[in-house]
Formats: C-alpha cells, sequence, structure tokens
C-alpha cells in the first residue's frame, strides 16, 4: 500500500469512528432532551424562589416569616426594614434588615432555622452587641444580661418577570 493509500485509510479509519461516536451521540438526544424539560419543570416549581407576584409582596412575607422564626426561637424582634429590591440577573433580589434580641441560643435557632427554610435564604451583615447590663424595670436597678443585640440582613430572591 502506497503512502497516500494508507493515509486515506488512516482518515476513512478516523472519519468512521467519529460517525460512530456521533450517531450514538444523536441516538440519545431524546433521552436528554426529556432530562432538559424534567430540570426546567422543576425550576419553574422550584421552592427555592419566593413565589410572589411582586417584589412588596415577597417582602411581606419575608418579614412575616422572620417574625415567626424568631418568635419561635425566643428571641425578641425589634424591627424589621425592607431593603429596596434589585435587580440580580434574572432575578429579583428581596432583602429585610433585623434587629432582634436574644441569647445566643436563640440566636442558632434563628439562624439555623432560616438557613434550612423554603425558600432559600441568606443572612448578611451579621452584627452582634453584647448587652451586658439590663434595667429590670421592677427595681430599675441595672443586672447582668447575657442577652445580645443582634442585627443582619435576610435575604431571598425570586424570579425576576414575576414582578
Amino acid at each position: 500500500m502506497t503512502r497516500l493509500a494508507s493515509a486515506y485509510a488512516d482518515s476513512i479509519g478516523d472519519l468512521e469512528f467519529r460517525l460512530q461516536r456521533y450517531r450514538k451521540i444523536a441516538a440519545e438526544k431524546k433521552i436528554w432532551l426529556d432530562r432538559l424539560d424534567q430540570i426546567k419543570q422543576q425550576g419553574e416549581s422550584n421552592a427555592n424562589f419566593i413565589a410572589r407576584n411582586t417584589a412588596a409582596l415577597a417582602s411581606a412575607d419575608l418579614q412575616t416569616m422572620i417574625k415567626q422564626t424568631v418568635t419561635d426561637a425566643g428571641g425578641e424582634l425589634i424591627s424589621t426594614q425592607v431593603i429596596p429590591d434589585k435587580q440580580e440577573e434574572k432575578f429579583t433580589r428581596i432583602a429585610v434588615k433585623v434587629r432582634m434580641s436574644g441569647s445566643m441560643e436563640v440566636l442558632r435557632d434563628v439562624l439555623y432555622a432560616l438557613e434550612t427554610e423554603q425558600p432559600v435564604l441568606f443572612v448578611d451583615n451579621l452584627n452582634l452587641r453584647s448587652m451586658r447590663f439590663q434595667r429590670n424595670p421592677a427595681t430599675r436597678q441595672y443586672q447582668a444580661s447575657s442577652k445580645l443585640s443582634i442585627d443582619f440582613d435576610v435575604i431571598g430572591y425570586m424570579r425576576s418577570g414575576a414582578g
């Protein structure tokens, strides 16, 4: 066999191998398209996002959720303040500034509840201050305290186009 014939034979062998590989990939097309549809459906019904039509409703839901979480943990919710919503790629960022007080155990329970919550929530800008002394309203005396003054932001996302 000549060099040219050998080169052609190698080229044909390589092309036949590629053709087999492409046929195998093409045969799996239906499987991958079905999987893509499943993923899209999961994404549309995904509980990881705040399911509201407007940012105002999403913020109100988030405030209610935070209030319930802090109360359930035994903390004292001092205030919540809505942070203006913000577009981030295909999502709308919904955020609430939280001010509360409670013990270290209360903080742990609140953070755990928020971390495991559906929709997915993020805690940012966490600030802790010790409330070393508190005034007892009955005796008007100051006494040592294990309470903390706690500030943080809670952030969730809703799909853009939802509101």
